[in-house]
């Protein structure tokens, strides 16, 4: 494979020479590339959570996040239901044109319990607790519920793994709220190491496609660069402590501040903070949220404060452009078109302006109306402040316009739109990058 790419690698260098020694594609006016901001890209910003007839859309958003219990997926009497109401929400939400991101959980506070019935018949222990407004936990420590939640990874991954309408998977499961943490009142309830490392490998080595992040860096099993983070109290317990459950000293003590470049940070707006930081005010113990995105390459957040349909105008704009902060930022900023044999080589630079790389692997198609040549390069191994040049051979007429695209990561409708001038705004994509007289 690696002697293959390096022949396709020197091909192109090649072909780019020859092309270079040509002169410029006769009437060919390249387009002015001025940045503009894209707001709403998939697989980044600011989510809601997940309601039936979805979120106001004041501030633009790709994702919509699902909180799934497991008495949804699982009946009370072992039987899997996994194609049921999910099924129903997943549909729902590529129908608007978005990806979910979600979690399944079998304790969330303050709610019913999702823990389906046979678990508690073949004796898994009860935990009530009052904190967090109370509940009832199972005991994760007993490998009988370890075993079926082994068993759930591989019949949910069987069914969704690889499925569009799924940007990012966390692999909830256990603890409150499907984050691997419990109270201190029942801390006995808590998984061991060695059965958090069992949970871990099985979503790594069943879910080949589909992103998978979990709540903390270093936990067992989670050091083989298979798997990304969430920071669930972003920019409250991020950056500048000492202390060691912050978030990005957890990072650095797993060796893991460089995950981002091939996994994905994740997370949620700490929601003490949300409505100060929309407001433009200072929350206390709170930590600037630029220096947070910047530090831990944060690609999304859940962020409901944002999609209440109440904003100020001013509301609005802070939202969208910290939105826009996050995740990876593409903008075409130079473009040569140079005749070669009768033919127009294309060559297109494409530099990341963001804090991440993307975190899947769409073609990218440069043509015209007619006629469109899937490049052979791959934007996902675009990192920040890095250039990749897109390159086709196209055939070229009087008239025709020419355009870059990259395609739909979700095939729902879900494109990625450069942050361009008449790119940024684009229904299907496609950003004009010249015309031919």
């Amino acid at each position: 494979m690696n002697f293959v790419y390096k022949i396709l690698s020197f091909l192109n260098v090649i072909t780019l020479c020859l092309a270079m020694l040509c002169g410029n594609y006769p009437g060919f006016t390249a387009a002015e590339l001025d940045y503009e901001t894209a707001y709403g890209n998939p697989m980044k910003g600011f989510m809601p959570f997940y309601s039936e007839d979805g979120a106001d859309s004041s501030v633009p958003y790709s994702m919509e996040w699902l909180y799934i219990p497991m008495t949804e997926l699982v009946a009370d009497d072992g039987t899997f239901t996994l194609r049921g109401t999910l099924e129903e929400k997943l549909d729902k939400i590529a129908r608007r044109g978005h990806q979910a991101a979600l979690r399944v959980y079998l304790d969330y506070p303050d709610k019913e319990c999702a823990v389906p019935q046979f678990i508690w018949d073949m004796g898994v222990k009860k935990y009530e607790y009052s904190e967090y407004g109370g509940g009832v936990s199972p005991d994760y420590s007993d490998q009988r519920l370890i075993d079926f939640l082994l068993d759930f990874i591989d019949k949910f991954a069987l069914n969704y793994d690889g499925d569009k309408r799924i940007a990012y998977i966390t692999t909830g499961l256990i603890g409150h709220w499907g984050e691997w943490h419990v109270c201190h009142e029942i801390k006995s309830a808590m998984a061991s190491n060695k059965q958090k490392r069992q949970i871990i490998h099985a979503f790594e080595y069943k879910f080949k496609h589909t992103n998978i992040l979990t709540r903390y860096p270093g936990t067992p099993g989670s050091n083989n660069g298979q798997i990304g983070f969430h920071d669930d109290s972003f920019t409250y317990n991020t950056i500048n402590s000492e202390k060691d459950y912050f978030f990005c000293n957890q990072l650095k003590k797993a060796l893991k501040t460089n995950i981002w470049k091939t996994q994905p940070i994740g997370g949620e707006f700490r929601p003490e903070g949300q409505d100060n930081f929309l407001n433009g005010k200072v929350t206390e113990d709170f930590q600037d949220y630029d220096e947070c995105v910047n530090k831990t390459h944060c690609s999304w957040l859940m962020m409901t404060g944002a999609f209440t349909g109440k904003l100020s105008d001013r509301e609005i704009k802070t939202a969208n452009e910290a939105s826009a902060k996050l995740g990876y930022d593409f903008y075409v900023d130079r473009v040569q078109v140079k005749k070669l044999f009768g033919k127009a080589y294309v060559r297109v630079a494409v530099k990341n302006l963001g804090v991440a790389p993307i975190y899947a692997n769409p073609a990218v198609y440069i043509g015209t109306e007619d006629n469109e040549i899937e490049t052979k390069q791959d934007i996902s191994k675009l990192l920040p402040g890095k250039t990749e040049y897109f390159t086709a051979i196209i055939d070229l007429k009087s008239g025709d316009s020419v355009h870059i695209r990259i395609d739909d990561v979700s095939k729902y409708g879900a494109y990625v739109r450069f942050s361009n001038v008449g790119g940024s705004t684009s229904s299907d994509g496609k950003f004009i990058i010249g015309t031919v007289e």
